[in-house]
C-alpha cells in the first residue's frame, strides 16, 4: 500500500572495512560527489528517477566494520511540486476549478514516483551491501581456515577451556553455544567455530 511519507534517514552497520564500502559506492553511484569530513567519507548522489532527489551517504570506519548513515534531500522535488500546485491553483482561479481536480492527482503521481525511486535505490543499496558482506566474510573465512590448518590445535581441549571460562563468568554455557551456532550459520564447521571463539577469548 502506498504511503505519502518519504524515507528520510536511517543508519546501519556493515561487517566490511570502510575503504571497501567506499570503493563499491564509487563504482555503483552515478552523478556522485565525494568529500571527507573529520573521519567521515561523504557521498552525494542523485537518485535515478527521483525528480532531483539527492541521497547523502556518510561512512565511518568502526574497526573492522563500517557505520553507514543514509539521508535523503527532497528540496528540488518539493520546489517542483509547489510550482505545480501554484500553477494549477492559478489556472483554476483564472480558467476553471476543474483544473484543480487535474492537478491534485498529478502531484500525487509525482510523489508516488519519488517514493518508488527512493525505495528502489534503498533496495539496490541493501543488495550491494549484503553482497559485500558475503564476499568479505568468505575471504576472511578462507584466511582463517588457512591459518588454522598451519597451526592445528586440540579442539576438544579448547572447548573444555571455553566451557570452564563461560561457566565461571556466567554460570552456564548458553552464550558460548550461541556464539558457536552463530558462526556455524555463517558457514563454519563446529570445530572451526570453536577455534574462532577461542581466538576471540584469547584461548590458544
Amino acid at each position: 500500500m502506498f504511503s505519502p511519507r518519504l524515507p528520510s534517514r536511517s543508519q546501519k552497520f556493515i561487517r566490511v572495512p570502510a575503504d571497501r564500502v567506499c570503493e563499491a559506492l564509487r563504482q555503483t553511484l552515478s552523478n556522485m560527489e565525494e568529500r571527507e569530513e573529520d573521519s567521515w567519507k561523504i557521498f552525494w548522489a542523485i537518485v535515478e528517477g527521483g525528480i532531483g532527489t539527492k541521497v547523502n551517504l556518510r561512512i565511518m570506519p568502526e574497526g573492522g566494520v563500517s557505520s553507514l548513515s543514509i539521508g535523503f534531500s527532497y528540496r528540488k522535488p518539493i520546489l517542483i511540486l509547489i510550482g505545480f500546485l501554484v500553477a494549477f491553483v492559478g489556472l483554476g482561479v483564472i480558467f476553471s476549478p476543474f483544473l484543480l481536480l487535474v492537478g491534485i492527482p498529478l502531484v500525487t503521481a509525482l510523489i508516488y514516483k519519488i517514493h518508488l525511486a527512493v525505495n528502489r535505490f534503498l533496495g539496490s543499496l541493501n543488495e550491494l551491501l549484503h553482497g559485500l558482506e558475503t564476499e568479505y566474510m568468505r575471504e576472511k573465512l578462507m584466511e582463517e581456515r588457512s591459518r588454522w590448518q598451519r597451526s592445528p590445535k586440540d579442539v576438544s581441549n579448547l572447548y573444555r577451556r571455553l566451557r570452564e571460562k563461560y561457566i565461571k563468568m556466567w554460570g552456564n554455557t548458553f552464550a558460548l553455544e550461541y556464539k558457536i551456532n552463530e558462526y556455524q550459520r555463517r558457514g563454519l564447521t563446529r570445530e572451526e567455530a570453536i577455534r574462532k571463539v577461542a581466538d576471540e577469548e584469547g584461548i590458544f
